[in-house]
């Protein structure tokens, strides 16, 4: 079990641990984030071979941690406030931290290179607070990567289930950061082939069910081989449009002035 390191006390949280079951290294849909990430960094040209040192907040089980070590030589905290979730991480570089940002510890501020915040930012109301604390952790001139799940007018009852206030556009993500002292270097769409099967999601997602039930037809592949046939489908993808004009995800770059 992965040694937590408890800077908060933190309650429980509603959101579906069932999620987290799924989440992993086997999923298509994980291993195309991470493979359009990749692909984003190489086009932004950040020396993946140099020992910087990061933070994922909002690092549920870790699979981001573990994926960005995969290709790099970056060392990734993770951060999040979901006890049952972080227990699960099994990074090997980094420490694991039950913490509220929101707290902002002395002994993290302006310390990280980098920040990861991937599918967070559109769980949470008050964005504006939250990215306050998210800077506050970041060095001036560091890097800071958001993914979030996009099209808003596409959002379903599986978005309501997992929490998602919002989907998102390039114009609505610029805004998030509007007042802040940081500029936006990079934003571009992924997983273009998904965009169908999002508005399948929304016309035949729409019965009752329970949470469980709604999580996986969401986001569970109906077979292995489904699976398979979907990560060839985007991985061909991603060789073939490096930045496409629409997508089911949203990977942003910002850096802190």
């Amino acid at each position: 079990m992965t040694e937590v390191i408890r800077l908060s006390n933190i309650g429980p949280d509603d959101f579906p641990e069932h999620w987290f079951e799924l989440a992993n290294e086997s999923h298509f849909w994980f291993k195309a984030r991470a493979g359009a990430f990749h692909n984003q960094l190489k086009a932004l040209k950040l020396p993946l071979n140099k020992n910087w040192k990061g933070i994922e907040i909002g690092c549920g089980n870790g699979l981001v941690r573990n994926q960005l070590e995969s290709f790099s030589s970056w060392e990734t905290d993770g951060a999040d406030i979901q006890i049952n979730a972080l227990i699960h991480n099994t990074s090997r570089k980094g420490n694991t931290y039950l913490y509220n940002i929101h707290e902002k510890h002395s002994e993290f501020k302006d310390k990280y290179d980098f920040i990861v915040l991937f599918d967070v930012l559109e769980h949470i109301p008050d964005t504006t607070e939250f990215l306050n604390s998210v800077l506050f952790h970041l060095k001036p001139g560091g890097y800071l990567f958001l993914n979030v799940p996009a099209l808003n007018h596409l959002k379903s009852k599986y978005d309501e289930v997992v929490g998602h206030i919002r989907r998102y556009d390039k114009n609505m993500m610029a805004n998030e950061f509007k007042n802040m002292p940081v500029k936006v270097i990079d934003q571009r769409f992924w997983a273009l082939s998904l965009v169908p099967l999002l508005y399948l999601r929304l016309w035949f997602g729409k019965k009752t069910g329970s949470t469980e039930e709604i999580v996986n037809n969401g986001m569970k592949p109906p077979s292995k081989l489904m699976n398979q046939m979907m990560e060839f489908v985007l991985n061909s993808e991603q060789k073939l449009f490096k930045n496409p004009t629409i997508g089911a995800s949203l990977l942003t770059c910002i850096q802190k002035n």
